[in-house]
């Protein structure tokens, strides 16, 4: 990350911060706390996930497919493919002043297919890992002369991340028992630029862009353990685990300086492109899902990332500590109705609810910046009977940050929709 930019932010004072993202309302920006470090962890989980609260990696489905856990990919017994949009409004407020941000992006491209039915699948997938996308506008003056006061505005901006192209396995040793492996090609593309504008002709406006590049090789695992008639008759409970090992990127990050010159543009290497490493965490996921019936079940799941660890020669302030490990909590339940063949219009539907707290990723001025969100869903299921197609919706409310040491705290409401297409291909009917 651009030195200067990440620099000048941090040293900058709290008011100084809260009139930024006056001016971000005027654009299209995420969250205030994504221009720490390589940007804010994702929520890459699909909308029926989210709707729920949980991270999924223990929600065993056959009909559908998900991120969280490769060994579910062993069970399925349809081709499914999905993708998914998020709609976020951000409503920041600081000590004294206000601002409201909207980001519309995508989410993840996923594919499954099984090899063999229900015994081995392969994933392939798209999504992303940590994501930046801020915007700050600063109007501040300096004095060069005690009769000469210059008035100046800088207008700070951030894009990009870490994104993963995945490929991976599943494998259904037994009835109880489940593993897959997922490696991955992870890389980084983030661009941060400032533009400094001045009030007098004599000084000219410049402008700075850096952009970090790099790739790896990143490796997942995961475990499912199921067990039937635990309680009750025809109840099943699923165990989920997950690792992500942590990953070294080798990255390099090339700056320019472009400056306005008797209205000639003139664009200068700031310096050559400088080498370093981007170090990641150590990411562990696990949860448990009880099904006392085929109409519902109950999820609690658990998340642990160890951001202390995080390392990169493009932050001058890594050194601050301003990481701090992340624990993530949710508790989810979901009803079937559908299942039931009633002819009533409001059970063609698949009800989700849940509520989760994030510790968050960041310490700052020995706040952590956690998020306590309540999340609601809803899935439309395709009437066709030889299909198990859906489209998911999920409405969630999150509360971020805290006002506390002159921070910003934001209130969200993200807007999650999926399309998950599960059909029986590539299967030749018998003739009689």
């Amino acid at each position: 990350m651009n030195r200067l930019i990440i620099l000048v932010l941090l040293l900058l004072p709290a008011k100084e911060l809260l009139a930024q993202i006056e001016g971000a309302s005027q654009s299209r920006s995420g969250s205030f706390y994504s221009l720490f470090g390589v940007g804010f962890p994702t929520d890459n989980n699909n909308t029926r996930e989210l709707g729920l609260g949980i991270l999924g990696v223990s929600l065993d489905n056959m009909d559908s497919n998900s991120l969280q856990n490769p060994a579910l990919w062993g069970k399925n017994f349809l081709t499914t493919a999905s993708t998914g949009f998020n709609l976020s409004q951000f409503r920041a407020t600081g000590s004294s002043s206000k601002s409201v941000n909207q980001l519309l992006e995508a989410g993840y491209l996923q594919v499954t297919f099984p090899v063999i039915r229900e015994k081995l699948g392969i994933s392939g997938s798209v999504y992303s890992v940590t994501r930046s996308n801020y915007r700050f506008v600063n109007i501040d003056s300096t004095v060069s002369s005690p009769d000469n006061v210059i008035n100046y505005a800088s207008d700070v901006r951030g894009a990009g991340g870490i994104n993963k192209i995945e490929a991976g396995i599943g494998w259904t040793i037994n009835k109880n028992i489940s593993v897959g492996y997922a490696p991955s090609l992870t890389f980084i593309s983030q661009n941060n630029s400032e533009d400094v504008f001045f009030s007098q002709s004599g000084y000219t406006t410049s402008n700075s862009d850096s952009k970090v590049t790099g790739t790896t090789i990143g490796h997942r695992f995961g475990a499912l353990f199921s067990f039937n008639n635990l309680f009750r008759s025809n109840d099943r409970i699923s165990l989920g685990a997950s690792a992500t090992l942590p990953i070294t990127i080798d990255a390099q990050e090339k700056t320019t300086v472009t400056k306005f010159v008797n209205g000639q543009e003139q664009e200068v290497p700031l310096r050559g492109a400088q080498e370093g490493e981007i170090t990641l965490p150590l990411e562990i996921n696990a949860g448990l899902t009880y099904y006392p019936t085929s109409l519902v079940n109950f999820s609690l799941e658990g998340l642990y990332e160890q951001w202390s660890d995080y390392e990169s020669a493009f932050d001058p302030n890594s050194e601050l500590s301003y990481m701090s490990d992340r624990i993530k909590a949710g508790l989810g339940a979901e009803y079937h109705p559908y299942r039931t063949n009633s002819s009533s219009f409001w059970s063609n539907f698949r009800y989700g609810g849940g509520i989760s707290y994030d510790s968050g990723h960041l310490n700052i001025e020995g706040q952590d910046i956690s998020t306590l969100w309540f999340s609601a869903g809803l899935g439309i299921i395709s009437p066709d009977p030889r299909s198990r197609s859906s489209v998911d919706i999920s409405i969630r409310y999150g509360l971020r940050g805290t006002t506390n040491n002159n921070l910003i705290r934001e209130k969200i409401w993200a807007l999650n929709l999926s399309i998950n297409l599960s059909e029986l291909m590539f299967f030749r009917q018998k003739l009689n």
